[in-house]
Formats: C-alpha cells, structure tokens, sequence
C-alpha cells in the first residue's frame, strides 16, 4: 500500500493543471484583449505583425517538449518551471503594446519634465551635478557602464530558474512583471516624460536622443507604427526590472553577492548616466516591492 500511494500521488500531480497556468492563460486573453482593442483606438499600427504570430505559434510547440520530456521522466519540478517559457513568450510580444497605448491615450498631457525636476530639487538630489561627478571619476564612469547590463540580466533571471526547476521563482518573475506593468503603465500615460536631459536642457548623447525621439513620435498625431525605444521615464523600468532579477536570482545562493552588488550598481547608473530623475529611481523602487509582495503572496495561493 505504502509504494504504490507516493505512485498515485504523483500521477495525480502530473494530471493536473496548476492554478498558475490558469493564472496566466486569464491573463494572457486579458492582455491581447486590451492590446486589439487599445491599438485600434489609438490608430498603432503594428509592423510584421502576421510574422510574430506565426513565429511564436511555430516557437510554443517546440518549447513545450521541454516539460513534455520531463513531465515523462516525473520531474515535476523541472516540468512545471519550464511551463513558464511559453507564458514568458507570450507576454515578451505583448506588454509592449500596452505601453504605447497608454502613451498614445496620454498624448495630450503636457510632459512632465519640469514637474519632476522640481520634485528631485525639493528632495536636494540635483541629477546634473550627479552627472557631473561621475564624468570626471572613474567610479561614476564604471557605475554609468553598468546601465545596458540589465537587459543581459533580464534573460538570465528568467531563463535560469525556468531551466533548473526553480518553479516558485520561475513563476515569480512572471507575475511580478505583470504587476508591474499594471502599476506602471498607468504612471506612464498620467505623466509622460521623456527624461534629466530634456528637463534639464542639457546635450543628449545618442541613445538619449534616441529615447526623446521615440516618445515624440508616440505623442504625435495621427497613425503612428509601434517602434518603443526607452520611452518609459517615470517609473523607472530599469529600477524595477533590476530588482525583480535580483529577487528572481536570489534562490541561487552562490550568486547573491554578485546579484546584489551589480543590482546596486545598476540602480545607481539610472542617475550616473542621466538617464532618469531621482524620483523615477523612488518610485521604480516601491513598485518592484509591491509587485514582489504581490507575486510572493499570489505564489501560496497558486503554488501547491
């Protein structure tokens, strides 16, 4: 009796569908929903769009003989962390249309620049003279260099536990995404900015003119071709994305040094290289703790 009820209990586990996947598949149709109906409003028209259907219907089933094998060898750790690349795939060609969207409802509110500057000098954080600093010390100059590294970061903080059956933490990273972009996207259609050196009128290197030049054309009149590049100021994304790696890496105990010393880095790098005022940097951190409380609580409700 005793051998064949852990037998029983495992098939049983296997046959079920989690309540994660019932999560995400609500909010998939939810966020698709949103995105038809939102770019047909806004006139956003969406290039090779035909292409990335059918290049990520095609990718699904290829990905999902992943945890097809291990849901053959019982693994159900492995299988159901690796059910998370689909749900990740998905909303990796969504959420950005969510984004453009609330840009283009928000188009005729006036930026928010001077507002936001104004802010960070009634806090004493001056972000030119944080500029300033770091261009004449190697310190700030190495700090500034970390700002691209978080988009490496955001691939290894997915892919890792979702490949090494980290479930918990695997599902984390999805959810706390997409609280996060349920707080954020909002913020960014209410106070559209484009960033330090717009409010602050200094010279923009390329990728900030690059930015500037992305979010002008989102707030332009008439049918814009989605093509986002850094147009999220307030919140900061870069501030929550980087903590939300952190807190999806922090169940590998060998790379929490580095994760937390290279997460500091890149949060301070948001100001160091002008990128974003200081109360961007605020309130990216209290939306990444909310969406980190949220997820970890949603976790013991969907998580056996």
């Amino acid at each position: 009796m005793n051998s064949i009820a852990p037998s029983i209990s495992i098939r049983s586990r296997l046959g079920a569908f989690p309540r994660f996947d019932w999560l995400m598949a609500f909010a998939s149709a939810t966020v698709l929903a949103i995105s038809f109906a939102g770019c047909k409003l806004t006139l956003i028209r969406i290039p090779d769009l035909a292409t990335t259907i059918l290049g990520t219907v095609l990718l699904i089933p290829i990905i999902l003989l992943i945890p097809i094998y291990w849901h053959e060898k019982g693994k159900i750790e492995l299988r159901d962390a690796a059910l998370t690349i689909p749900w990740c795939l998905i909303f990796r060609f969504t959420l950005g249309y969510t984004v453009a969207i609330a840009g283009r409802l928000g188009m005729n509110i006036p930026l928010q620049d001077e507002y936001l500057a104004r802010l960070d000098h009634s806090l004493g954080v001056s972000v030119p003279e944080i500029m300033e600093w770091s261009s004449h010390h190697w310190f700030g100059n190495f700090v500034s260099r970390t700002y691209p590294l978080l988009f490496p970061m955001l691939q290894i903080s997915f892919f890792l536990p979702a490949l090494t059956g980290k479930v918990r933490a695997a599902q984390q990273f999805i959810t706390s995404n997409l609280i996060a972009f349920a707080v954020t996207v909002p913020l960014f259609g209410l106070f559209p900015a484009v960033g330090p050196w717009y409010g602050y009128h200094l010279p923009a290197n390329p990728t900030m003119a690059a930015c500037q030049l992305s979010l002008f054309h989102l707030r332009a009149a008439g049918p814009y071709t989605l093509n986002l590049y850094g147009v999220v100021c307030f919140p900061s994304f870069h501030v929550i994305w980087v903590l939300l790696c952190a807190n999806s890496l922090w169940c590998f105990k060998p790379l929490r040094i580095p994760v937390a010393i290279l997460s500091i880095l890149i949060v301070l790098s948001t100001m160091t290289s002008g990128m974003h005022y200081f109360v961007d940097v605020l309130a990216g951190l209290l939306v990444a703790a909310a969406a980190i409380a949220a997820s970890r609580a949603l976790s013991r409700w969907h998580t056996p």
